[in-house]
């Protein structure tokens, strides 16, 4: 699985990879770390989320700002695996691990933004219980998903990729020209991430109650996604078990049912 990864990585990452061997690069000369480029970019991500804050309530002018951060935290997040590997210091669980770290932070900071906005614009008893409602739908979402992958691989032997990542991918030195139509616009949808922000600004510009509206649906979305991925885990292991071999990463049939 390690060397896949460094064979494949996801579409998004397609223009990214080409500035940060530049960076990683200068960095290399430099005594600053894989980790300490994780922690960089997790913080400077989270921060991004203060400035979607400002721009939920009234700071209209940091809008263009906020896609622009999110792709520079991208290059780091591509420049701290290079690292580690330049200085053979990988470490795939101690990484991942922090990198994940990073990852929830930027979400959850992005949630206590919005209600916080929320509150600001829309002073409403209902701020509270939709902000508890969206923070829960997030974790569990994301403990949901996480348990589901332990499971898959400690029941199953999977080690490979779930389908709907699967097709998100692309080798490593593949070239513009090489990618269908569909795989070019995926390199640039890549690039805005947490596609949800927009949405919320546009709402927290009709109204601070469309706003409050707006997150409760966003919470309510969140639950019923981690709902379907449990039944969708529980049918799986009452199903007869696969073989392994058919689940590999790189596989032309990846288990559609992960």
């Amino acid at each position: 699985m390690t060397e896949n990864q460094k064979a494949r990585d996801v579409l998004a990452a397609f223009w990214p990879r080409k500035l940060s061997p530049q960076i990683t690069a200068l960095l290399l000369k430099t005594p600053i770390t894989a980790n300490q480029t994780t922690v960089l970019w997790g913080a400077i991500s989270a921060m991004n989320s203060y400035v979607i804050y400002r721009a939920l309530t009234g700071d209209y002018l940091l809008i263009p700002l906020i896609p622009l951060v999110y792709v520079f935290t991208y290059v780091l997040d591509c420049v701290d695996g290079e690292i580690a590997r330049g200085r053979k210091q990988a470490n795939p669980v101690g990484g991942k691990l922090l990198d994940g770290i990073c990852h929830r932070t930027t979400e959850y900071s992005l949630l206590a933004a919005y209600v916080l906005a929320a509150a600001q614009l829309y002073p409403s008893v209902w701020v509270l219980p939709v902000g508890l409602l969206l923070l829960s739908g997030e974790a569990m979402h994301t403990y949901a998903y996480e348990r589901r992958l332990s499971t898959l691989r400690l029941s199953i032997g999977f080690t490979g990729l779930l389908a709907s990542t699967a097709e998100k991918m692309y080798e490593r030195g593949e070239r513009w020209r090489d990618l269908s139509w569909r795989r070019r616009i995926a390199t640039f949808k890549g690039q805005i991430h947490y596609k949800s922000i927009y949405v919320v600004i546009a709402l927290a510009y009709v109204s601070g109650l469309a706003l409050l509206v707006g997150l409760g649906m966003l919470a309510l979305y969140k639950h019923v996604q981690w709902i379907r991925l449990i039944a969708r885990t529980l049918a799986l292991s009452e199903a007869p078990r696969p073989d392994p071999t058919s689940v590999e990463a790189g596989s032309p049939r990846p288990v559609e049912a992960l």
